[in-house]
């Protein structure tokens, strides 16, 4: 009541200034290890797969503070995930969607010079990679899988600019895909075929965004061309010899500067339910790793208390890769290759992934297969490859609708056994508590 209308119009700080010059926007998608790419919205996608279990005791003792109730719930793939918490990924995600809506309106008031050109096409095309990014990533986790036939399915609200007064409905799913896209070819137009730091975004990782979009569509056609344009670009490989399981992390922490493989640096935080000391490594996916396979001890070891953690991210430590890599494109290839019944393609491709996974002239290739024998190679290589990056979830969805690789994940506490069923509403996260009852949109069925 005592200040004057003067005293409220200085700004305290030039640093809580709006952003004015195409560098100001620029500076906003570039703060990498704040906002745009950390903590992925993944959690409830990773909570919940098939990759790991925990005790009774270590779930009993997961603490409840830090988000940890809704992990504790994700687990069991409870009705009532947050009982009243925000929602973590749903925030995070629309937290990075609102940056890139403000570079993008505010890129569409300025006029570039012809030296300033480069530095606005960068933006925009970068703001339009993040925002389908992290729609992606949401209609994994709150909408059905993808289904050409089901148009009355519903897909996100899509917030396309930076006015958060806006009321949005839910889009339909097709609506949403049309959106992630339509977002990515657009900014194919303007980004550069290689970042200079992998956390930046380039037409190679809108390409493989593209590719694994058209997969889980079914699109086998499409999945294949933009998986090969993206490794016409990027199709680096590690040769997995070259490195040192006796690392406590054998991949190095540099934001994925040293590794060929990363197309796009995006990672999660640390899940509390998933640490070394309550983590164990399904049973089943250690046993599809072979004796020459060198990922079992590179990706794998063992815990204090006997239980086997995961430690092979390419983050180098703490969290999880959640970005795009090339060998996931390569396996994107052969799957396509193997649909397509091109089988002598698809494990030439298998071939090349293996020779780099595998102890140095110890990698035998089967050869004279079907091609559904040769899919369900592809298939376990993906979960051999892919382990623990947040791509299981994805694929459980979208292959449970082939009674071939349908899956029931069961879960035990105390004497309660919980089962996810293959095609389960369970397979869409319910929409938090408080985006329901502030936004008015329709909630998923649980």
């Amino acid at each position: 009541m005592s200040c004057q209308e003067e005293f409220l119009n200085v700004k305290s700080d030039m640093s809580i200034a709006a952003p004015s010059k195409i560098s100001d926007y620029q500076a906003l998608l570039d703060n990498s290890t704040a906002v745009m790419n950390i903590a992925s919205p993944h959690a409830l996608i990773m909570v919940g797969d098939e990759e790991y279990y925990i005790s009774s005791g270590a779930w009993h003792g997961v603490p409840v503070n830090n988000n940890g109730l809704q992990q504790k719930n994700a687990y069991i793939w409870a009705d009532d995930v947050y009982e009243q918490e925000e929602g973590v990924d749903w925030d995070n995600a629309y937290h990075r969607i609102l940056y890139a809506n403000i570079v993008l309106d505010g890129l569409s008031r300025l006029t570039p010079s012809d030296s300033e050109i480069k530095e606005w096409n960068n933006a925009h095309g970068s703001a339009l990679f993040f925002r389908a990014w992290n729609y992606y990533i949401l209609a994994q986790a709150f909408c059905k899988p993808f289904d050409e036939r089901a148009v009355e399915n519903l897909g996100l609200p899509l917030r396309l600019d930076a006015d958060v007064t806006v009321k949005v409905e839910r889009s339909s799913l097709r609506q949403t895909y049309d959106r992630i896209i339509g977002d990515l070819l657009e900014a194919i137009r303007f980004l550069p075929d290689r970042p200079g730091i992998s956390m930046k975004p380039s037409k190679a990782a809108a390409y493989a965004l593209l590719a694994k979009i058209h997969l889980l569509m079914d699109q086998y056609d499409e999945a294949l061309r933009y998986a090969d344009m993206t490794l016409t670009i990027k199709g680096e490989l590690v040769d997995y010899n070259e490195l040192d399981a006796s690392r406590t992390y054998p991949f190095t922490a540099d934001y994925g500067q040293s590794n060929p493989e990363i197309i796009f640096y995006n990672w999660t935080s640390n899940f509390t339910i998933m640490n070394r000391l309550r983590m164990n490594v399904s049973e089943e996916l250690l046993a599809l790793y072979g004796e020459s396979d060198l990922r079992r001890n590179l990706f794998f070891t063992e815990g204090t208390d006997g239980n086997t953690f995961f430690r092979g991210s390419y983050t180098g430590g703490g969290g999880y890769f959640a970005g795009l890599g090339t060998s996931e494109i390569l396996l994107i290839r052969a799957e396509c290759l193997a649909r397509q019944e091109k089988t002598d393609e698809a494990l030439s491709a298998l071939q090349r992934l293996g020779e780099n996974r595998h102890l140095k002239g110890q990698f035998k290739m089967k050869r004279d297969l079907n091609a559904d024998a040769v899919l369900r190679m592809i298939l376990d290589e993906r979960r051999r490859e892919l382990a623990f990056r947040g791509v299981r979830w994805e694929d459980l969805r979208r292959l449970n609708k082939d009674k071939r690789f349908a899956v029931t994940i069961s879960r035990q506490i105390d004497e309660r056994v919980y089962r996810l069923l293959p095609n389960d509403v369970k397979y869409v996260w319910p929409i938090p508590d408080n985006v329901i009852r502030l936004g008015g949109i329709e909630q998923n069925i649980r």
